[in-house]
């Protein structure tokens, strides 16, 4: 703040506890905002400062060595990088950014105003939402891990004939892989915001606003419910249902439904107030084990 006060800013924007120091400060020309949630005021001003439209548009709307199939469809002000392709019969949006090299296959769709960046997957008929981001190296509508063993044990392949569904402003990092349902449709939520590296197996489905943190693996055919949130290298088993607003700690362990909102953490799951016990009572093991043979040598000294 005094720094600002002492440069002389135009603009000063302050938690509303300190807003009384910035306008006795500040000078007659400059204009005081005061907030209460700093983070909030941070997504909305930093908008009007990303230039990230221009990594895009460095050659122009659409590059020559891009591909396009004369079925598809593209929207008005699409924006086609080096060397990126695009299927038969997929159909973009208005105002999309498709990144070098990225692949869009056949009869996929892709809403207004999402980015691609470069070295995006987007298999055959899968959908991405308007207002989505997906960051490179993110594989979209991979094929499902699914195998039958024959009479001699070798692995055979279930063909993965679904697709992927996300939702509006949705969010995903970068080496991520998001596979197709065997027969249905691998759900994204509207909302949902995937971090770096995570998995989503076939035939899932992930509640709006989740937050998922890097690492966020989770087998087949679970459903995780709305306002999810993990912390990183955490792990969903399959077949399972997560309600509604839970959060787990890091490196947490999903093995069970989890019926009740809340906080929960470790391997096996606990509240998280029981977690944090358990963890701490691990790291005591050592000396209690000491303790305990003490006591069984006065008890019973050896002979």
């Amino acid at each position: 703040l005094a720094q600002a006060t002492r440069r002389k800013a135009a603009i000063i924007i302050v938690h509303e506890k300190i807003a009384h120091l910035a306008r006795a400060n500040a000078s007659d020309a400059c204009c005081c905002f005061s907030i209460t949630a700093i983070p909030m005021a941070m997504a909305v001003l930093l908008t009007y400062f990303d230039h990230k439209a221009e990594r895009f548009t460095q050659w122009g709307a659409r590059h020559h060595t891009s591909l396009v199939h004369p079925s598809a469809a593209l929207g008005q002000n699409v924006v086609l990088g080096p060397y990126c392709v695009i299927g038969a019969r997929v159909s973009v949006g208005d105002g999309c950014f498709i990144g070098a090299h990225t692949v869009v296959e056949n009869d996929a769709r892709i809403g207004a105003a999402t980015i691609l960046h470069p070295h995006v997957f987007v298999g055959a008929a899968c959908e991405i939402g308007s207002a989505c981001e997906i960051h490179p190296h993110t594989t979209i509508g991979s094929d499902g891990f699914g195998y039958a063993k024959d009479a001699s044990g070798r692995p055979r392949k279930i063909p993965q004939l679904g697709t992927v569904k996300i939702g509006d402003e949705v969010e995903i990092g970068g080496n991520c892989a998001i596979d197709r349902a065997t027969l249905t449709a691998t759900y994204i939520r509207s909302g949902a915001k995937l971090d770096n590296i995570c998995h989503i197996a076939h035939n899932c489905d992930l509640g709006e606003n989740g937050f998922y943190t890097a690492g966020f693996m989770m087998a087949g055919s679970t459903t995780i419910g709305r306002n999810f949130m993990t912390g990183g290298n955490s792990v969903v088993g399959p077949h399972l249902r997560v309600a509604d607003d839970v959060v787990l700690a890091g490196r947490s362990t999903v093995t069970n439904n989890v019926t009740e909102p809340g906080k929960y953490g470790g391997y096996p799951l606990q509240p998280l107030r029981e977690a944090l016990k358990t963890l701490v009572a691990i790291g005591q093991l050592n000396d209690m084990r000491k303790k305990l043979n003490g006591l069984i040598k006065t008890v019973h000294p050896p002979t």
